[in-house]
């Protein structure tokens, strides 16, 4: 292990000379395992939340940047160090996607789309997202929508309300639509029809809350905004003990339930670019460039746990 007496602390900063807080999040990652431990989670998860990203290596490029190129990383869904892995991860696809679809059909427009429905009890959780999943798409199959789409990307969130101890699962949708949806009363689908739809899409006999956006800024400004609402969906949870029924709860309703989905252009670009799963895939490469890392030096940073830090290897 890395000699105690000679230990420089490992730092990673971004092109504008912030801090990238790997230690923040290893530190939150092991409050989780701590929180799966006292809920009598198998041993085997709880160690691999235990040992995510406890050592990183890295190549130091020529402009002085750090390029990670091996770690191991849990993968499990509520772990802050890889969820902010594949934040970047998503984020870089979704802009390959959305470049991509803006060179296919250039004339298409943007809009934000967020499906809600009643919340509900940490034990219905589960069941919940299969149905509001099963809707989604019932809602997209439907003549009228289908019409003038051209693609979408949407993502499944489920936030907690601390009030009521209830759980807010949502679906928010970035969809491309054809110019002809804006330009015909007949194609247009008003916030009052979608909120109608997506009634009979969820088979309840209430009119949940739909709020409908178009995007309206031009050129850079819009890419911007498409890639600042189609983040990866994640809300923090607070990691104490005393929080723990709301980690089990969203852990066991979240259980085998996939986050994302790409349809229509966006999913056939998707797989033209060969892009890698984000939920489960590859979290050590966020981006295209693995093969970047040839040339350089190899940083390697150990986690110490009596210190609560990152420590550089064989530092002098």
């Amino acid at each position: 292990m890395v000699d105690d007496l000679r230990q420089e602390i490992f730092l990673d900063k971004n092109e504008n000379g912030k801090d990238k807080d790997w230690r923040g999040r290893k530190v939150l990652s092991l409050k989780l395992a701590d929180i799966f431990e006292n809920l009598g989670y198998k041993k085997s998860l709880v160690e691999r939340v235990q040992i995510c990203g406890d050592v990183l290596r890295f190549i130091r490029r020529e402009d002085g940047s750090l390029k990670l190129y091996q770690a191991y990383f849990c993968k499990n869904k509520f772990c802050p160090m890889c969820n902010w892995r594949r934040s970047m991860k998503y984020s870089y696809q979704t802009s390959r996607i959305v470049d991509g679809a803006i060179k296919q059909e250039p004339k298409g427009h943007f809009l934000f789309l967020t499906l809600t429905l009643r919340n509900v009890a940490g034990n219905d959780l589960n069941k919940t997202l299969t149905l509001l999943t099963q809707s989604f798409d019932r809602l997209f199959r439907r003549a009228k929508v289908k019409k003038n789409l051209l693609g979408y990307l949407r993502s499944v969130e489920v936030t907690h309300n601390e009030s009521d101890n209830t759980y807010h699962p949502h679906i928010h949708v970035l969809m491309m639509v054809r110019p002809s949806f804006f330009q015909s009363k007949k194609d247009y689908i008003t916030q009052k029809e979608w909120g109608y739809m997506w009634s009979q899409s969820l088979k309840v006999d209430y009119i949940p809350m739909v709020d409908v956006r178009a995007v309206k800024e031009k050129g850079k400004g819009m890419r911007g905004a498409i890639l600042e609402t189609a983040k990866y969906p994640t809300k923090p949870i607070k990691l104490d003990v005393e929080n723990k029924q709301v980690v089990d709860d969203l852990y066991n309703g979240m259980y085998r339930k996939r986050q994302l989905g790409f349809g229509g252009l966006f999913k056939t670009i998707k797989k033209q670019l060969a892009l890698d799963d984000v939920e489960n895939g590859d979290l050590v490469h966020t981006s295209d460039n693995a093969g970047s890392i040839s040339k350089g030096t190899e940083i390697v940073a150990f986690w110490n746990a009596n210190k609560q830090n990152y420590y550089l290897k064989n530092s002098r």
